[in-house]
Parts: C-alpha cells; structure tokens; sequence
C-alpha cells in the first residue's frame, strides 16, 4: 500500500490559524523536518551553524516529533553539559511538570501535578531504597544524554507511573565516533551559606575496530560537593485564644530557623560496547551513585503565651492576634542534626540480534542495589526570658525579639529533651528482560509487530528507633556538656533576633553517647522500635504485544502503535506488631492481575503538521512503606510530643488511571515549532493518608495510615513554542525563545476523608509557564530561564488537636517563581567557559493559612548561587 505523504491546502490554513498575531511573524517561510542533531540548517544562501543550545532544541524537537508517544525531551547541550546541576532542576523546564524546592535544590517532582511518575535509566527500572523512584536530585547531569518524559504510554513502557514515565539517558561508546574525551571542572559559589564549592566530572570513551569486531569502552565520573543555607521565619496554627475575647484565634509559637548543611555526591558510571558482526551486539552497562550530607536545623521556638503574663494585640478589624508582648516567657531551642549516607548501584548485561532483516531479538538481565544509614539526634534546651515581643507578619513571617537577655550564652540555657533517632533502609532488585520486534516485508497495515516478557524480584526492608523523647534531668546546663557550646549562624534579614544558643550539631553527631549520658544517664543508644519494622518481597512478571500500524485517511497518512501489557504481582509482607505487649510479625500476602491496554495514534496532516490521539491505562503501586503492616507508636511527653502513631495499610491496591491524550503540533522550522495538547486522566484508588484516633493499650493514638480513595480526575491544556530567529539582521540571528504554559484542575470526585471531594490534588499548581530566552552565535551560548507556578494547596483541612474551636483552615503555598541563567563562550571547538546562575531574583518562599495576611505560616529564603566551570573536550 503507497501512503499520501500530502494533504489538502484547506488543513495548512487551519493549523497557520494557531498562531497568534505577530508571534510567528518572523518565522522562515518554509517549513520542513529538523535535520539530524549536529548538521546545518540551510536558508537559501546563509548557513547556520547548529551547536550548543540550538543543536540540543533541535535534538530534542526531532525526539517528539517521531516519538509515537506524547514525549518531551531535554538533551544535553554538549558532553557533560546539561542546563542545570541536576536532573529534577532540568525537569522544572518541561511543559506540565512542576518542582519543589528545598534545601537549596529541587526535589520531588510532579508530572501535571501528581506524584505518580516511574523513573527509568536507560529504559530500565531505578529506584532509591524503599520507594518506586529514584531521587532525581542524585543523578548527576554531567552524564546525561537527554531525559525524556512520556506523558502518554504503551506497552513496552514499564508499568508503574500514573503520572507520566521519565526516562533518564546515559552516553555509550558507540555515541562517538572515536576517541572522546570530556573534562569539566569548575566552583559555585553560595550566597547566604557563604561557601565557594568544587564541581567536577570526566568522560573517556573510545571504540576500536579489529578482525573480531568493533569494541567501544566508556568510563565517566562526576563529584559535586554544596554547602547550603536556608532561613525561616514560622509560627503555628492560629488556636483558640478565647481568654483575648470571644472567637479570638493566634498561634502558641513565633519561631525562627536555620538550616545549615553540607552534602557530597560522587557518581561513576561505564558502558562496553562489542560487535562481532553488523547484526549482533553485546553490551554491558552500569552507574553507581553515592550520597554523604551533615545538616542541622536550629530552632528558636518562642512561646508567648506560656509565660507568668502576657498581653496581645488584634489586627486591626479583626480577631486574630498582632503583637504579644510577653514576661517571664519561655523559649526553647532545639538542635536536629542529621547525617545521611545512601549508595545506590545498577548494572546490566545484554544483546541485540538482529536475526534477519525483518527480526529483532533483545534481552537484559539488570540488577539494583540500594542503601540508606541515617542519623538524626535532636537535643532541645530551655531558656526563660524576661521579657519578649512578638509580631505575626512581618514580611510574611513571624518576628520575635528579646529585650536585656543574651539568649546566646549557653549559662542561660538548661537542658531539656533528647531525640534519639536513626535507621536504615534498603532495597535491591534482580530484573530480566526479552523482547523481540518483526517487520513484514510487505508494505500493509501492520508494519511492525513487537512482544516482550520481564521478571522482577524487589525487595525493600526498613527499620528505625523508637520515636518519643527522654526528658533532661532539671536545672542542668546546657554550658556543662564540653564541645556544645555553639550559636546559630545569623540571619540575612532582621527577624528581632539574629542569632541565639544552639547545640552543636557536629558534637550531637560525633559524640552521641555523651550526650545521652548526660540527658539520659545511660550511653547506650535507644533501642530499633519492631513496630517500624517492615521487610517486602514483590515478584513481578508481565508481558506485552503490541502492533504499529499505518493507513491513510483519504489523503492523511496515519501512524498507531497499538498495545496491551498483562501484568502480575505477588507481594510476601512482613511487619511486627505488639500482642499483649510483645512484638510478633504479622505477614501479609497479596497478589493481582493488571491489564493494561493502550493506542497511540499520529496523523501527518501536512508534511510539518502532525496530529496525535492517545489512549492507556495506568498504574502507579504503593511505596513498601505505605504497605507496611505494623505500627509504631510515639508517647506523649505532657508538653511538646502528642500522642501519636504511624502504620501502613496492607490492603492498599495500586491506583489506575484512564489516561487520553490529543495533540496538534506543526513543525515549522527544524528548531521551531508550536504545539498544544489536551489531556483528561480518571483515577480509581487514589491513595491518601488519614489521621484517625485509635486505642492502643488503654491510650488513644492520632494514627496516620494510607487509604485508598474512590475516585477522581484531572483535566487540562499544555502549550509550548520554540523558534530561533535566524532571519533577523546579523548577531540578532541567534536569539531563540523556548515558553511552555501548563492549566489543569482535578481532585477527588468522593473520598474517605470528609471535605475533600471535589478540591484539586494536593501539591497541585492550576498554572504553571516556562519562558526561556536562548542564543546561539559566534561560540557565544545562553540561556535565561524563568518557571513560575501558582499557589497550591499543600493540608487540606488543618486542625491541629489543640484547636479548640478554631476552625479548620487549609494550607497553602503562595506562587513560586525562579530565574536561572547560562552564559558559555567557547574560545576554541575544544574549550569552552560557562557562567551560571541559580535563584537569581533571590526568591522568598510563603505558605499561609487560608489568609496571607492573617494567618501566615512561614517564609523561608534560600542560597542565591553563581558558578564557573571550564570544559575542555578533544
């Protein structure tokens, strides 16, 4: 069957249409497919040089343009030269994906605003410890290729991402064409952690050509070390405050915080190529990763209203409280250190075989390793002040002052409460794979047939001590213990009080043992708690057939690739709980079938015009420790623990999804194109956590445990544009703009947990955009990249027990917005300079209760960060 490669001039008129007045006026007047990445693109008599920036948006326009999938891709812009230190900050720069920051970087990642996602390296599984996902921030991008991210799925896709699939590429020796080498080195400097930090990575990759084939070997490595800084100001939930007057409301705590931390991460990873003939391949592949990090957070938490007397102010109109001014107050300072050592390791072996021109033969056999020691002793001291003043919002956060009192001399201070915390978590994985593909000679309406099968043994373990606190002998001072004599560093803005006692978090670590001997009178550390105790061993086997097909409709030429993976688990789950006051285990066996159609379908409507349509359902299983049959619990203290206790829920079943998927993207330019996509997703078992009162031992316990939800949706509308100038006068000829805007909404249609029906998912943005300025032009590259994203709801229904009659108010993070930027000069096709930026417009965090203006929470500011980096390749 000959396929129609035209279409009507009626469809070019509707899609020309897409574009608004003067956004394309400057585009080429022709429009043709992207050439392949590192060759020139052609204007008539002017050549431009693709490389960088422009070579790496062509690159990854070309990916989605051929993809069956709805896909977007970030490729890097030369060898170990990826636009941001790591993978999650890379990702914020995708249409529909949306980050948080902490710690002075991002973090987790959402795909249209859920949680959901299943991350692979090199198409393989990869996961950190006991979750179904890999910590994206521990992936170096100094030895990406590109990361892909499929917003639609099909069979041969693992199973395992409601969300979306983010696929992590690494380069292999048969990338190059002969002997490669990569070197950068560089430092970034911190602003308010006031640290300059090194970077560096290395590639070394070569192929050798012999009378027994071709052999290629890569080895790379990478090292970033960063000392951070955060600073906040906090108080707690507004609480009845009647005593003030009738329906009066405030918070007990006006507090502030630092957090200091030092991390290292180190990673190496390899790849051997060997083909003995053109039709068969062996390979061997492998990464390793290894994170170290020391952290303290110090904490001045004041509490104006647990004093020999206090007096409030009401904002004006209100009644909820301004200031306090408070005598004899007391004020507790808190110390949490936290060390924190995971190696995570994979490796694979297999072979390609192409047995005839038409059969393709794969297989792999992968295995995974990871491991997770943590630390985290918090020793909290208490002081009494004479006198102290406190102010709800200034600037969006609390204000706390003292007045003829150093709060920085440790003989002010007394002991308080020890936190003896620690634990360890681990998980591996064995993974098999075989797939084979068939092309018919003849030219029907199957073209490709594909079929596969996998077997996955996980397995996940975790334990941690018991929670709760060992109460401090009285009137001990914290200036008796050697070595803890230490105050906060001090704070960039003026929050009434710069800086004030703390323990030292480097002794907390180091000298554990003396410090329990001084709060406790035993050395000794508190005892692994069997109620956290959980060990999971899942068996996964599933297969796939799927068929890509092609067949004109009048004169559109149409592409599927149509598909159904049949997927099977047994899962063996063991945890500990306590019968008659001793711990026994209380294993759990579960097992189920999946099965998981799905279509893809892509009309050429013209030669640059391409329409899609997709269709599957998904699934996205419970993390090991949501399925986590035992309990374990944490006694009150009488002050500042509550009774409270953790556990899983073993009855939990994975959440699916019907997820469709239409799109229009026209292809202009071989870096330029336009494209929108709408998409709608129905969940069934969403999981959530509830706090419920339970009795325990005669006690009750606010227990959290994770449930499955009844229903819900999400629905919405994803734009992107990218074009480079070419046709404007002389250097103006290498500028580019990339700009993405995201809309949706969804929630729950019914749930288990009263008032939630109907609200967006938590964490959810409604808004979020991209806009990226680029250039490209006589060995000068740059990039400035600004995200934004609307407020989101992160509690719904927050109401701490203490209340009283205050109501339930939800909580809320306020828009957050970023400003990135690169500046890269090569002085010769081998070396090259880059400066780089991160937090540029110094952004300041805020979340709030219902009310900015009256019920603020929080404001947190974190490091605003410059680096220069040298690369040199050969």
């Amino acid at each position: 069957m000959k396929r129609n490669t035209t279409a009507p001039f009626a469809l070019k008129v509707t899609v020309a249409a897409l574009a608004s007045a003067g956004v394309l006026g400057i585009a080429p007047a022709w429009s043709q497919d992207a050439a392949p990445a590192g060759t020139p693109e052609a204007d008539g008599n002017t050549v431009v040089v693709v490389t960088g920036v422009r070579r790496a948006a062509q690159t990854a326009q070309k990916i989605k343009q051929d993809a069956d999938n709805v896909v977007d891709s970030i490729v890097a812009d030369d060898i170990g030269k990826f636009p941001d230190t790591n993978v999650a900050e890379t990702l914020a720069r995708v249409t529909g994906i949306q980050v948080r920051r902490d710690a002075g970087e991002a973090n987790s990642v959402l795909i249209r605003g859920l949680p959901g996602i299943s991350t692979l390296l090199n198409g393989r599984e990869m996961f950190t410890t006991t979750g179904r996902y890999i910590q994206l921030a521990d992936i170096p991008s100094t030895m990406l290729q590109r990361v892909d991210v499929y917003k639609s799925q099909s069979a041969e896709l693992l199973e395992g991402g409601i969300a979306g699939v983010i696929d992590v590429r690494t380069n292999r020796p048969f990338d190059f064409k002969g002997a490669t080498v990569s070197v950068n080195a560089g430092a970034r400097h911190l602003d308010k952690a006031h640290r300059t930090n090194p970077e560096a990575s290395a590639l070394f990759s070569n192929r050798w050509k012999t009378n027994a084939g071709e052999f290629g070997a890569l080895v790379g490595v990478s090292y970033v070390k960063s000392d951070y800084w955060e600073e906040r100001s906090f108080q707690s939930f507004p609480i009845s405050k009647d005593w003030l007057g009738a329906g009066a409301t405030g918070p007990d705590v006006l507090g502030l915080q630092t957090i200091y931390g030092k991390r290292k991460r180190t990673a190496a990873n390899f790849a051997a190529q060997y083909k003995p003939n053109a039709d068969l391949e062996f390979y061997a592949e492998g990464l390793a990763s290894h994170f170290q990090g020391n952290d303290q957070t110090d904490l001045l938490v004041g509490f104006p209203f647990w004093a020999s007397s206090s007096s409030a102010t009401m904002i004006p109109g209100t009644k909820e409280v301004d200031t306090v001014t408070s005598q004899n107050a007391n004020t507790i300072l808190s110390t949490q250190a936290r060390h924190a050592d995971n190696k995570t390791s994979q490796i694979a072996l297999g072979a390609k075989w192409r047995v005839t021109p038409g059969l393709r033969l794969t297989s792999e056999l992968a295995h995974t390793d990871s491991k997770y020691v943590w630390r985290n002793p918090i020793l909290d001291v208490i002081t009494n002040v004479p006198n102290a003043y406190g102010k709800t919002n200034v600037d969006g956060g609390a204000y706390v002052k003292y007045d003829g009192f150093d709060i920085g001399n440790a003989a002010n201070i007394n002991l308080l409460q020890l936190f003896d915390r620690y634990g360890n978590d681990k998980g591996g994985a064995t993974d098999f794979r075989s797939d084979a593909s068939f092309t018919p000679e003849n030219d029907g309406l199957f073209k490709e047939f594909l079929a596969g099968v996998r077997a996955n043994h996980r397995t996940a373990e975790s334990i941690k001590s018991f929670e709760g606190s060992i109460s401090a002998p009285n009137n001990v001072k914290a200036s008796t213990l050697p070595g803890m004599t230490c105050n906060a560093p001090t704070m960039s803005r003026d929050y009434g009080t710069q800086n004030w006692y703390t323990p030292c978090a480097s002794y907390l670590l180091d000298d554990t043992a003396t410090v329990r001997q001084a709060v406790t009178g035993n050395p000794a550390a508190k005892g692994l708690d069997p109620g956290s105790f959980f060990k999971d061993v899942e068996k996964n086997m599933s297969m796939y057939v799927s068929s890509k097909i092609g067949f004109d409709v009048g004169t559109i030429p149409v592409d599927g690739l149509l598909g159904v993976r049949v997927t099977r688990t047994d899962s063996d789950l063991i945890g500990k709980s306590q019968v008659n006051g001793q711990y026994v285990e209380t294993p759990v066996s579960a097992s189920g079938t999946d099965v998981l159609p799905s279509a893809n379908f892509k009309a050429r409507l013209t030669h640059d015009v391409i329409a899609r349509v997709a269709y599957a359902k998904t699934l996205t299983r419970p993390d090991f420790a949501q399925l986590n049959p035992g309990t374990a619990y944490v006694a009150a203290n009488g002050t500042t623990v509550q009774a409270t206790a953790n556990g899983g829920n073993p009855n939990l079943k994975p959440f699916t999804g019907q997820n469709l998927d239409t799109a229009l993207e026209w292809y202009f330019a071989p870096t330029g194109m336009l494209s929108a996509t709408v998409f709608r997703h129905n969940f069934d078992g969403y999981i959530i956590n509830k706090s419920v009162p339970e009795m325990f031992q005669g006690i009750k316990y606010d227990t959290s445990r994770p449930f499955n939800t009844d229903k819900g949706h999400l629905q919405g509308l994803e734009m992107s544009y990218r074009q480079f100038y070419d046709r404007l006068p002389g250097w103006l000829g290498g500028f580019g703009v990339e700009a993405n805007v995201s809309y949706m909404e969804g929630g729950l249609t019914s749930s288990i947990v009263p008032g939630l029906q109907g609200k967006p998912f938590s964490g959810m943005s409604k808004n979020s955009y991209n806009l990226v300025a680029l250039y490209e032009r006589a060995g000068v590259s740059a990039r400035l990249a600004y995200n934004w994203r609307s407020k989101f709801v992160e509690v719904y229904g927050d109401h701490p027990s203490n209340s009283g009659s205050a109501p339930a108010r939800d909580l809320i993070a306020a828009p957050m917005s970023t400003l990135d930027g690169s500046l890269s000069y090569k002085f010769t096709p081998n070396l090259s300079l880059t400066l780089t930026g991160t937090n540029l417009l110094n952004f300041q965090y805020v979340d709030y209760w219902t009310d900015q203006r009256l019920y603020p929470r929080d404001t947190r500011r974190y490091d605003r960060t410059v680096g220069l980096a040298l690369n040199w390749k050969n």
